[in-house]
């Protein structure tokens, strides 16, 4: 019977102790690793067929993180819209008051209406163009433009200001109650942006800077709008332009214009009717805007609500797919780190082994 003995070098045996040594290593830089994130080293080698699942929640959640940026950078606009919306309203309330009280005749406080609608209009210009990290608020598209001209300064599109034109439209007062008419008719058709006239008069020649109401086809031209969820889009634009903000103007403007005390009897009650009817029309038109910007607060509140509870969901699977038994990665790296103690045993044991140590 022939028996054979299988042989092995000390050059085989410390070369394949060398390669278990560094293998052992790198498994035990992998297992501290995991022991140390709590997440898997090699997620996809780990999981397999079953990574293209985290690679879809990942790239879900992605998606849900930048709605809901987006949507707190939404909600502080909105507010910064209502707020502003609020106060302007407020101003045309305080001077609608007084207008009223003066409707028919120069009664307490006519006098003054003048100087009150002038500030009410610098109040209106400088809230108007509020701006919220350098996008005007109430410019629609063209946000990079403040979008009302104050009522002293000169639009360099048309070498008018808000005050030319109306000093231009008003002339040297109404006379009677045709001639207020025919007067309350021309700021009509100015601030309707529809002047035959003169179109550098028109309230979106020089007034207005921001997004037109009409294109050139005259179709209405896209609103300010933003995506808060995957399908989901909302219409949140405001602007000085709406028909809201332009009444308000041209009342104060009528206001600013004249001293209404000193105007001719007879045509007194016609002007100011029209002028408690432009600045009803845009406290009436404010209040629905600030109810349009408050639904669409709630909406985005709503959306990110769920975004939050929906993020919560995807992480926790993400998490389940990666994660590891941290008391199964300790004891895995325990037992590496023996394994490799007892490979640098033998190896040091091996490297003391010479011939010469039995020739002596």
């Amino acid at each position: 019977m022939t028996f054979r003995v299988g042989s092995l070098s000390t050059l085989q045996f410390n070369m394949f102790n060398r390669r278990n040594v560094q293998n052992t290593t790198l498994a035990l830089q992998r297992a501290g690793q995991e022991v140390s994130t709590g997440r898997k080293a090699d997620i996809y080698a780990d999981l397999g067929p079953r990574s293209a699942s985290v690679m879809k929640l990942r790239a879900r959640e992605a998606d849900t993180q930048t709605y809901m940026q987006s949507n707190a950078v939404l909600g502080s606009k909105l507010e910064a819209m209502m707020t502003s919306v609020d106060s302007v309203r407020g101003r045309i309330q305080s001077v609608l008051e007084v207008t009223l009280s003066n409707a028919t005749r120069p009664q307490n406080g006519a006098e003054v209406l003048q100087r009150e609608a002038r500030a009410a209009l610098e109040s209106l210009v400088a809230t108007m163009n509020t701006s919220y990290n350098g996008d005007h608020l109430f410019s629609g598209l063209n946000s990079d433009v403040p979008p009302l001209m104050r009522w002293d300064q000169t639009n360099p599109a048309t070498s008018l200001s808000p005050e030319d034109v109306l000093a231009d439209l008003f002339g040297a007062g109404p006379t009677d109650a045709a001639s207020a008419t025919a007067i309350a008719d021309a700021i009509d058709a100015a601030f309707d942006s529809a002047d035959l006239g003169d179109p550098n008069r028109d309230f979106e020649a020089t007034f207005y800077n921001g997004s037109p109401e009409l294109d050139g086809g005259g179709s209405p031209t896209k609103q300010v709008n933003a995506w808060v969820n995957t399908g989901q889009e909302i219409v949140y634009g405001v602007r000085a332009n709406d028909e809201a903000f332009r009444e308000a103007f041209k009342g104060l403007a009528m206001l600013a214009t004249t001293d209404i005390s000193t105007m001719d009897e007879a045509a007194y009650g016609t002007y100011m009717n029209r002028v408690v009817e432009a600045l009803t029309t845009g406290q009436e038109g404010m209040l629905d805007a600030s109810a349009r910007i408050g639904f669409n607060q709630q909406i985005v509140e709503t959306t990110q609500s769920q975004l939050v509870d929906l993020s919560l969901v995807q992480r926790t699977q993400i998490s389940q797919y990666e994660s590891v038994d941290p008391y199964e990665a300790i004891t895995r790296m325990q037992n590496l780190e023996n394994q490799l103690e007892a490979s640098y045993q033998v190896s040091a044991r091996l490297s003391g082994l010479s011939i010469l140590n039995f020739l002596r």
